[in-house]
């Protein structure tokens, strides 16, 4: 006896929505109960009811790929049953995912490097010409339907998509680019870069900045523009704009250094272009490091490139992300653009007495609030406490005399004896050091960009160094013209032609996009680092790029504190987990420079003092808070 199969029905619903429903009568089956359980075990945004599922339609194709195999459909005795634009969309849908499984392991391009060159200069793309790793990448772009663009800062991605735009884009297509800020000048420059001043058709279009009202950016998107620029915070805040657009328009959509969606629906920014994925007519992603903290950063870039395709849960589940790729996407090379090796040195600094008594008190009391709580299911409030801790011994390795000022809002207890001997030994050794550094360099005729994750300490260093005559970036400095001496743009261009200003302070989270110095500064010094591989590699790349005279020397030099062995090193432990983060990295996109540079991070001596034990630490802390007798004789 044969039973019927129960039918769900699938929509596709204004709003990019789709729905799911059963008629009430199989509402118990097997089927819709997997349907409504992985919805929810995924923590998938949709509403339920007993016999519906309205949900995003990218989570919708989720579904479908999940359980709309024949064979899952047979076994659990149901069919999926499209209605209207839904069955098209579906067809779309599978057949995309055919082809992208093909092109995994076998590209088959579509165009040759100098089919596209001839291309160009017929669509007046004659002010620059392509470099040979150019024509490469664009010729694989151009065969896949959507793509990613991991190449290191300085090997042309923004010239690569604005000539891929240029060669895929139709009648009434809008190229919509979502950039960091930092970013903004360089594609503003590039259509000026690449087209004849006399090109026919408009195809000298310069991008419109949306950085308005959403009344301005909506009457902007109809006002007959073709090409726009926004930053993701303005994104955020004028999503309901952006979503109509995508929906209305044919669009091509580019996210420049993708990796800032990184956090998925874990984060507003990553949510947003998830949910509307499916709605541009192509899709490109462009970053130099796609994985900055595991490889888990990769999974959201993979969902929105390819939405219901599984390739981020693929990652989830173990697989290696250079697996899931395979041919998906392209890279430059640093080796590939010529350019020689940097020299890469550690520089160890042991810590003064009162600073290291005040380091090795805020490690013990970090210990004993989090060595047995520190776990992937602790609390927010516990993680963000414990997080600000290490924010803490970062600092103190750097610049004791301003962590222990900040540690007023902090509950810890110091003894006087402790915070009068660091206030007293005032900069660090290991600031102390950087600064003779400079000045050295400075004498030589030589400018030096030194990094530091702390704006207090970019400030003390512009203070100590005030002779070297610095500029400062950091969060605070706004982006302007660089004829405005207070802005971003104005402060790189006071380094580049002011001879007299030797030293760049900067952090690497403001300034390690958007701005060059390797045609005028050939040295880095890193005061400290964080734990985030993005702002190290992003910021060597400021002075370590396409561009560089042949034989130029670059040098960068990475300076730690030392501790005892039973206190342990914070730097050391940046250090190793950089050259985790970054080894996992080089496994993916098959770099030697990235090989290079975790192998200098494993290979480089351990900060470590084994000239101080722990007993003479004690000694020390004892001293400092006054509980030890007040002379000693030596030769008892």
């Amino acid at each position: 006896m044969t039973i019927d199969a129960s039918n769900v029905s699938v929509e596709y619903l204004a709003g990019n929505v789709g729905r799911l429903s059963v008629l009430p009568s199989d509402s118990s089956v097997p089927i819709w109960s997997r349907i409504k359980l992985f919805v929810v075990s995924r923590n998938i945004d949709a509403q339920l009811t007993d016999t519906s599922v309205q949900l995003s339609w990218p989570d919708m194709l989720t579904i479908i790929r999940e359980f709309g195999s024949r064979t899952i459909q047979k076994s659990l005795n149901f069919r999926f049953r499209p209605n209207g634009i839904a069955s098209e969309k579906l067809q779309a849908f599978a057949a995309e995912i055919r082809q992208t499984r093909i092109q995994q392991t076998t590209l088959q391009l579509s165009i040759t490097p100098d089919q596209i060159e001839a291309q160009l200069i017929d669509l007046s793309f004659t002010e620059r010409k392509l470099k040979s790793f150019q024509l490469r990448d664009l010729s694989r772009l151009l065969s896949l339907s959507n793509g990613a663009n991991f190449s290191v800062p300085g090997a042309g991605k923004t010239t690569v998509l604005f000539a891929l735009h240029m060669l895929t884009r139709k009648p009434g297509q809008h190229l919509f680019v979502v950039a960091p800020k930092a970013a903004f000048q360089a594609w503003r420059d590039i259509v000026d870069e690449c087209m004849a001043p006399d090109a026919p058709n408009n195809v000298t279009e310069h991008f419109t900045v949306l950085d308005g009202t959403e009344e301005s950016t909506a009457a902007a998107l109809v006002s007959g523009a073709t090409r726009f620029l926004m930053s993701y915070d303005l994104m955020l805040r004028q999503q309901g704009v952006i979503t109509a657009h995508l929906a209305r328009k044919p669009v091509h959509l580019v996210l420049d250094e993708a990796h800032r969606m990184k956090a998925g629906f874990q984060s507003q920014r990553g949510a947003f272009l998830l949910n509307v994925a499916t709605l541009p007519v192509r899709r490109d992603i462009l970053t130099g490091t796609p994985m900055p903290q595991a490889a888990s950063d990769i999974q959201s870039q993979l969902d929105f490139l390819w939405p219901g395709h599984g390739y981020g849960l693929e990652v989830s589940r173990g697989r290696p992300p250079r697996e899931v790729l395979g041919n998906l996407y392209v890279r430059t090379t640093k080796q590939e653009l010529g350019l020689p090796p940097a020299n890469r040195y550690f520089v160890d600094v042991a810590m003064k007495p009162g600073q290291l008594a005040l380091y090795s008190i805020i490690r013990s009391e970090f210990l004993r609030q989090f060595s047995a709580s520190v776990n992937h299911e602790m609390g927010q409030v516990q993680f963000l406490k414990a997080r600000r801790s290490v924010m803490r011994l970062l600092q103190l390795s750097v610049n004791p005399s301003q962590a222990l000022t900040a540690m007023g809002n902090d509950d810890y207890e110091i003894a006087p004896g402790i915070a009068d001997a660091v206030m007293e030994e005032g900069y660090s050794a290991k600031m102390a050091a950087v600064m003779d550094h400079a000045r050295k360099l400075a004498r030589r005729g030589e400018k030096v960009v030194i990094w530091t994750i702390f704006t207090e300490t970019i400030r003390s260093l512009a203070s100590a160094l005030v002779d070297l005559n610095p500029v400062t970036l950091h969060g605070g400095v706004p982006s302007g013209s660089d004829q405005d001496p207070g802005t971003r743009e104005g402060r790189v261009r006071r380094f580049h032609l002011d001879s007299s200003c030797s030293a760049l302070i900067a952090n690497p989270a403001a300034a390690g996009e958007g701005i060059s110095l390797h045609k005028i500064c050939h040295n880095a010094i890193y005061v400290d680092r964080s734990y985030v591989s993005t702002h190290f590699l992003q910021s060597i790349d400021r002075i370590h790029r396409l561009g560089l005279e042949p034989g130029q020397k670059t040098d960068i030099f990475v300076y730690r504190s030392k501790a005892p062995p039973e206190i342990g090193s914070v730097d050391l432990s940046v250090s190793r987990r950089l050259a985790e983060k970054i080894r996992n990295m080089q496994i993916l996109l098959d770099d030697p420079d990235l090989h290079e540079i975790a192998f200098a991070e494993e290979e480089a001596d351990d900060p470590i003092d084994y000239d101080v034990n722990f007993q003479d630490l004690i000694d020390l802390i004892a001293e400092l808070e006054g509980r030890m007798p007040v002379s000693v004789d030596e030769g008892e």
